[in-house]
């Protein structure tokens, strides 16, 4: 009879556990690639996207006949941009320019082209919509991967997103928010994804996510940089090598964070002779920064943290926000800094960013009651992203039998809430369009007699006027105009009849102060043979008699 000895014994033992804990890793793995699990997740992601689209085309309908998709004086300039790359006087990439950030136009431009979703805001509102449906789903793919036994917490989350009724507006119009919220959630599913999971593929998908988030808006770019920083954090949790965990966040970084940058860096140089046009150069952020002096939260902390604050009440409501921070403190129990959880304390983390740019007057809000104005309180609306999340997890960590019943709750209270909400006129996105409208009356009368009392070529300073050009864009020549290297715009101030202007716009009073047009050409011997069509407000629209 053979004996074995102790020591093998133990040995064997070790070697036995270690290879059913791979086996039971590698099981799992199957299990979340076993196509019949895919098929059940995807039943509940169907449930969601369906739910969102109606949700999302109601909205858009209703808003539509209260006259509400357009609104936003930044509506206007989204739509123009994206019309102007393949339609107008001179097309072509060069018509993005060189402060906002390009994807949302070229998104829109898919559909700006057509005069019909252009002039009625339709073709902002589609890629709004298509990406509101995304980040829908986007929440309840988060919420299952902390809860992949109960679909119920994963419903509740994705309701906190699409019942929000200051949502369900903002989705409806052709701002920017909507699309930079869908690749900001596509980066942290991908990231938290790889770290619940460990496969690769999922950073790499990370880190396109994050690439498109900041060709959406600037703060994408802050959220980059933290996605970068917890990359090799979340690598070394996960057991890489010190040179893997490098060459991960290298990886990361190069496609997540670089690309972006320097590309638009690239393209501001060749645009606008200066890499960094968009921070400091005409009519970026810091530029219109300095000439406001009415910003009272600015500079001042208490009045920043009231500001926002009130926004975020707003946009979300106080029941919304405490059933957040209360996830919040399960999340952080629950996970205690795990690696899978540093991407949604990530998401979170734009409000604080906000809050900074905000104190530092790098961006204007106002909220009363520090303000007798409404002005940005979207900039709160990024809250629905981590709110939405965290409620989900809040419910899912219920007792297992009250679970369906919490999540229930939550999703006939939200919908009572957006529902009164509509009934008493409360949103405060509406407020702000409806603010916006009235003070863009002046743009409307002289746009309504360009439109109608006008033809051919019309020379206008499309900055501050935007919706003044918005109904006859497509013969407007403005600072943007050029053919080849010769360059319209200063020729056309110059001498409007030498580029074939027939029409000429000028601003010279209001609350925007003179235009370059009025600087330029007002009273100037090259404006001799045109006579005065129309006056009010503070605009005059000269008429070349030949």
């Amino acid at each position: 009879m053979t004996t074995i000895p102790a020591n093998r014994t133990r040995t064997d033992a070790v070697g036995s556990l270690t290879q059913e804990i791979r086996l039971r890793h590698v099981m799992r793995l199957r299990r979340q690639d076993d196509p019949r699990e895919r098929r059940r997740v995807d039943r509940g992601a169907v449930v969601v996207a369906v739910v969102a689209s109606v949700l999302s085309i109601a909205a858009c309908a209703y808003f539509y006949r209260t006259g509400h998709l357009l609104g936003y004086h930044d509506t206007y300039s989204h739509l123009e941009i994206s019309r102007r790359i393949l339609v107008g006087r001179t097309t072509g990439i060069a018509q993005l320019g060189a402060i906002w950030l390009p994807l949302p136009h070229i998104l829109q431009s898919l559909f700006a082209w057509n005069t019909t979703l252009y002039s009625t805001g339709l073709a902002g509102s589609i890629v709004s919509m298509v990406s509101f449906v995304a980040c829908s789903v986007l929440i309840y793919r988060i919420v299952r991967v902390y809860s992949p036994d109960r679909v119920s917490p994963a419903y509740a989350g994705a309701a906190v997103f699409m019942l929000g009724a200051n949502m369900l507006h903002h989705q409806s119009t052709s701002m920017d928010e909507l699309p930079f919220y869908a690749f900001a959630l596509a980066a942290a599913y991908g990231l938290i994804r790889w770290a619940d999971t460990e496969r690769p593929t999922y950073l790499l998908q990370a880190s396109l996510a994050s690439m498109l988030a900041m060709l959406c808006r600037y703060e994408g770019w802050f959220l980059a940089g933290l996605f970068t920083l917890i990359v090799p954090v979340i690598a070394r949790r996960l057991g890489h090598s010190w040179p893997d965990t490098r060459g991960l966040t290298g990886m990361f970084a190069a496609f997540g964070l670089f690309t972006s940058s320097a590309g638009w860096m690239l393209y501001n140089w060749m645009i606008a002779g200066s890499p960094l046009n968009f921070l400091n150069g005409p009519n970026s952020s810091s530029d219109q920064m300095a000439r406001r002096t009415t910003d009272v939260e600015t500079g001042n902390i208490g009045k920043t943290l009231l500001a926002y604050g009130n926004a975020l009440l707003a946009e979300h409501g106080l029941l919304v926000i405490a059933v957040a921070l209360l996830g919040l403190v399960v999340f952080l129990a629950g996970e205690r800094l795990s690696a899978r959880s540093l991407p949604v304390l990530v998401l979170g983390a734009i409000m604080p960013f906000f809050l900074w740019t905000i104190y530092r007057g790098q961006a204007p809000i106002g909220m009363l009651p520090v303000n007798e104005y409404v002005l940005n309180a979207r900039f709160a609306l990024v809250g629905a992203l981590p709110a939405a999340v965290l409620t989900g997890y809040l419910v899912s960590r219920l007792p297992r039998r009250v679970v369906p019943a919490a999540a229930l709750t939550v999703i006939v209270g939200l919908a009572g809430l957006s529902i009164t909400t509509f009934r008493t006129d409360a949103l405060v996105s509406v407020r702000e369009v409806t603010e916006d409208l009235s003070a863009q009356q002046d743009q409307v009368r002289v746009a309504d007699f360009l439109a109608a009392q006008t033809d051919g070529p019309i020379l206008l300073d499309l900055i501050g006027n935007e919706r003044a050009a918005f109904p006859v864009l497509d013969r407007v020549i403005y600072d943007g105009t050029k053919i080849g290297r010769r360059n319209v715009w200063k020729q056309a101030l110059e001498s409007p009849r030498s580029v074939g202007a027939r029409v000429v716009l000028m601003r010279g009073s209001g609350p925007r102060g003179t235009d370059a047009v009025f600087t330029a050409l007002h009273g100037a011997s090259a404006m001799d043979g045109s006579r005065v069509v129309y006056e009010a407000d503070g605009y005059l629209v000269y008429q070349f008699l030949s």
